[in-house]
């Protein structure tokens, strides 16, 4: 609220934040409601709950709509609103195998277990503009189709599952302690448990986490991984029952998991794969690649690259971090700056420098120069 000392200022303020909202149904078209939000732009909705961890469909959805579709405006949003609530409880430990897959892909394996599930992908068309939504959206192309129900879903093996049961994948060390850190309760120490790595990266910026990945395989890092599958789906949110204290499921979430496996090769006897992992809320493939490659860069414990420095990467993932430092350049800085102003006068003055740059005639250069020397 720097400008409220400006003459005018708190009036000035509220009508900024009149003219934002103005502009943001000022169209002739109708309102954009939350629904088609949430139903139509999930992948938006999806990121903003990811980054903002809290998983919320409809109140992400109108987190997006109230930033006007800034995704990290709606990250901080979700996070301030998630701030109020009061915890009533922890949810139970779920295998992620337990998924309910809707699109499952393995890079690694043609004839992977439980078969490969493209789901709804446009990754295998070409990228052109459909310029028949300008004249509103097309038939059902699924109307068509016969889509029986044909009971519940088999589980399906994961291949890390598979490398692991030949011993083919190299287990991480076993942390510490014996409940995980809940990184949005305490702030992280470095150098940080594997657990803290994972929860910052999964509510990282998700155009961040993909720079970062990608440094790592533009050969600034030693990680260039196989992805060993990626798979979208709903996973059960179980709490235990308070009188029969058994697991009860309470709900579904959609999410995104990635594993990617790195070969080991050099100073083992025993060469083997590690491995990087990454899961996120609502479908966001790129970001949950993208921390795979973290994970796996992170876990060499290396100063070598940016990308393999836990400090350096959790540090600037952080939307919200990242998000403040950007934006708050905007606010009034006048009293730093003429500090600064002054400072730069002063040394022009001592070194005898006229308004266009030149040295002053009255002053010789090499005078002006040993002055300035003397200074520093």
């Amino acid at each position: 609220m720097g400008y409220v000392a400006v003459t005018a200022g708190e009036e000035i303020i509220e009508r900024a934040e009149q003219l934002f909202e103005k502009q943001r149904v000022d169209d002739n078209v109708d309102a954009l409601g939350v629904d088609q939000i949430e139903g139509q732009l999930g992948r938006l909705t999806g990121q903003a709950m990811s980054e903002g961890g809290l998983y919320a469909p409809r109140l992400a959805a109108l987190a997006v709509k109230q930033a006007q579709g800034d995704t990290v405006e709606a990250a901080f949003l979700l996070r301030a609103y998630r701030s109020t609530l009061e915890r009533f409880d922890a949810t139970a430990t779920v295998d992620p195998g337990e998924m309910i897959a809707s699109r499952r892909v393995s890079p690694a394996f043609k004839d992977v277990p439980g078969g490969q599930i493209l789901g709804a992908t446009k990754d295998y068309t070409q990228r052109l503009l459909d310029f028949d939504l300008l004249e509103g959206e097309p038939g059902d192309p699924t109307a068509e189709w016969d889509l029986d129900d044909e009971g519940d879903p088999e589980r399906l093996t994961t291949v890390t599952e598979l490398l692991r049961s030949e011993g083919l994948l190299h287990e991480p060390e076993e942390p510490e302690r014996d409940e995980p850190n809940d990184t949005t309760r305490e702030s992280v120490t470095h150098p940080p448990e594997r657990d803290e790595v994972l929860q910052e990266l999964a509510r990282g910026e998700t155009g961040a986490v993909t720079a970062l990945g990608y440094s790592a395989l533009r050969g600034y890092g030693q990680v260039h991984p196989t992805l060993a599958e990626v798979r979208v789906g709903r996973l059960p949110v179980r709490i235990e029952h308070p009188y029969t204290g058994e697991d009860v499921t309470v709900t579904h979430t959609e999410i995104t998991e990635s594993e990617a496996v790195v070969p080991v090769y050099e100073k083992r006897a025993d060469p083997q794969f590690a491995f990087g992992y990454g899961l996120t809320f609502g479908r966001n493939e790129r970001k949950a690649i993208g921390m795979t490659v973290l994970d796996a860069s992170i876990q060499l414990d290396s100063e070598a690259e940016p990308a393999e420095r836990a400090e350096f990467v959790l540090d600037t993932v952080d939307g919200m971090d990242s998000f403040g430092f950007i934006e708050h350049l905007k606010l009034p800085h006048y009293v730093t700056f003429q500090s600064i102003l002054d400072r730069i006068r002063a040394i022009r003055e001592r070194q005898g420098l006229s308004d266009d740059g030149r040295v002053a005639d009255d002053q010789p250069a090499d005078s002006a120069v040993a002055e300035a020397s003397d200074d520093d």
